[in-house]
């Protein structure tokens, strides 16, 4: 059973995911939820402290543990990467959540109203891109390091390129209207990169 707070959570998420921030209100939301705006005020003091949660709840939902990716091979560790990321979606439609691609480009809509609407959310953005370029550029210099990619790569713009590749390909698909292969077309770009580079 989904408590009232959570409630509230995923239907205003997948309001703004449906349109913006500007085109939702706060009786959108309750006659949603099926609740009074008392109960919905209970629960957050503003629709702005509501889109905050929302959004930060949707950019949590990208992190990923790096640190538990394999780390003795670079093509076991965006293999593992992909099926982790494929996973959490079937757990995000199992849990009756907005899965993020059902609503295309809107997720990059909603992204672009945090970052203009909420003070600090663009420096969360860069946290997370921080630590993923990290993440890669050490899985790729290691894969440098014990022979299984070419000496002599740049492990910090090869993280770049890598790192690019998801969001490419989302929003070719999403822009195209069809997102089901999504994850099976960044694993084959990652592998044909990767061959070009092998040992």
């Amino acid at each position: 059973m989904v408590d009232t707070r959570e409630h509230i959570l995923q239907v205003a998420g997948k309001l703004f995911l449906q349109s913006t921030y500007e085109g939702v209100s706060i009786q959108d939301i309750t006659r949603a939820a099926g609740l009074t705006k008392g109960a919905l005020y209970h629960h957050f003091t503003s629709k702005e402290q509501l889109f905050e949660e929302v959004a930060h709840n949707l950019v949590d939902s990208f992190h990923t543990d790096f640190s538990a990716l394999p780390a003795n091979s670079l093509r076991a560790f965006y293999t593992t990467l992909v099926e982790t990321t494929r996973s959490r979606g079937a757990a995000a439609r199992e849990a009756k959540r907005p899965d993020t691609q059902d609503f295309g480009i809107n997720v990059y809509h909603l992204l672009w109203d945090a970052v203009r609407l909420l003070p600090g959310f663009r420096v969360s953005m860069e946290a997370f891109h921080t630590l993923e370029h990290s993440a890669w550029t050490d899985a790729i210099q290691a894969a440098i390091d014990r022979g299984e990619l070419r000496q002599g790569l740049d492990a910090r713009k090869l993280a770049k390129l890598f790192t690019s590749v998801p969001d490419g390909v989302n929003i070719t698909f999403m822009l195209k209207g069809g997102p089901p292969a999504v994850h099976d077309e960044i694993l084959s770009l990652w592998e044909t990169l990767y061959l070009a580079l092998k040992a």
